[in-house]
Order: C-alpha cells, then structure tokens, then sequence
C-alpha cells in the first residue's frame, strides 16, 4: 500500500501565517509550522520567503530567480504555475528553465552554502512542476505546486509534523488537506468551496491517504 512519504522534520501548527521578523530561515520555520487557511495566505507565505530571499546579501540568487519573483509578482501562485506548466507562455529564462528541470528534475533557484529554492519536476505533465524552501538544516519545508484543475497547493513539514493542503483557484479557500502529526498516520479531509466538508466525500474518499493528491 502507498502512503504519504512523510519528511522528517517537531511543533503542531497553531496559527495563521503571519511573521512580524525579518530573515529567511526564521520566516520558513514559522511558515512551516503555523496553519495556512487560504490561498491568499499560502501567496503572502510565498511572496515573503522570496523577499527574504532577495534581500539576504549571503543568499546566491541565480537568474532563475528573477524570472520567478518577477512572474509571481505579476500574475500570482496560479500564474506562476500556470507558466511553468505551459512552456508556450513563457519567457526565454523560463523556457530554459522548464528545459534544465526537466532533463536535471531539481534545479537549484537560490543558494546559501546548500540549496535553499528548488524548482522540483516530478514529471512531464504540467502539475508536475513543484517550487521548494528549505533551510541547510532540513529541518523545515514548504513546496508549492499546482493540481491539473489549477488548484494550488502547499506541503508543510516541521520536525515529524506534516500538512498538505489544496485550495481552490477561484475562491482561495481550502479543498482538502492532508495532516500527520508526529508519527500517527496521515488524514486526509475534503472541503467544499463554501468552507462545509462534504459528508459522503469524506466517508468514502476522506481518513487516512493512501495516494498522493497532485
């Protein structure tokens, strides 16, 4: 049977996203470990770890990263990913870039001594497309992708916690979300758009995650 591959990272997220520090590791751990409840969260989380990233003078950035921040400045998480999954739509760095993870599958964004910003190809369909944070300790991740539907999704693990949640595109608010706290088995709850959990979707589909949700 398959089951989440869970990384090994220690507090059960407790709030909402909301950092008043400045630098990179610390605004990943935080990320890492506090609830993200919308889409429009998931983005401030995003734009904040590339800001830290940008303005961290130690942090190696490659020309990658400016296509990057430049697209999601523009055009949001659904852009961003929008682009990466469609090749026609996209600048010269971003086709190379589509092109080097493709062939490579992690392309390192950013650097400080290790790779702190991949862009992670699992695949060759566009929702195979992931961005990941992490810090030289490995202690914290976050990675962002996107669903076939355009859904966004953020993957968070701190010590042996893990989430996984999607939201929906147009309304930014939660689809489902996949939780294992320590080391108990993973469950896995779907939402409707309006916030209610269908009942029969999650009798059948929902409790403990045999596939992943991509």
């Amino acid at each position: 049977m398959k089951v989440y591959a869970l990384n090994s990272f220690n507090s059960r997220p407790n709030n909402n996203y909301a950092p008043n520090f400045n630098g990179y590791n610390e605004v990943l751990r935080e990320g890492a470990r506090t609830t993200v409840k919308s889409l429009k969260e998931a983005e401030t989380l995003f734009g904040d770890l590339l800001t830290e990233i940008n303005q961290d003078v130690m942090i190696t950035k490659y020309p990658f990263f400016d296509a990057i921040k430049n697209i999601f400045d523009g055009r949001g998480l659904k852009g961003l990913f929008g682009i990466l999954g469609n090749s026609s739509d996209s600048n010269i760095m971003v086709e190379k870039l589509i092109q080097t993870a493709r062939k490579e599958e992690v392309v390192s964004v950013a650097k400080q001594r290790s790779s702190i910003f991949d862009l992670i190809c699992y695949g060759k369909k566009p929702k195979d497309f992931h961005l990941g944070f992490c810090s030289g300790t490995k202690k914290s991740y976050i990675e962002f992708y996107s669903d076939k539907k355009g859904d966004i999704f953020v993957e968070r693990t701190y010590g042996k916690d893990y989430v996984n949640t999607g939201f929906y595109s147009d309304t930014g608010t939660k689809k489902v979300e996949i939780v294992s706290y320590g080391d108990t088995a993973p469950d896995k709850t779907f939402y409707n758009k309006d916030g209610t959990k269908p009942f029969f979707k999650n009798w059948f589909l929902g409790g403990p995650a045999i596939e992943p949700i991509y």
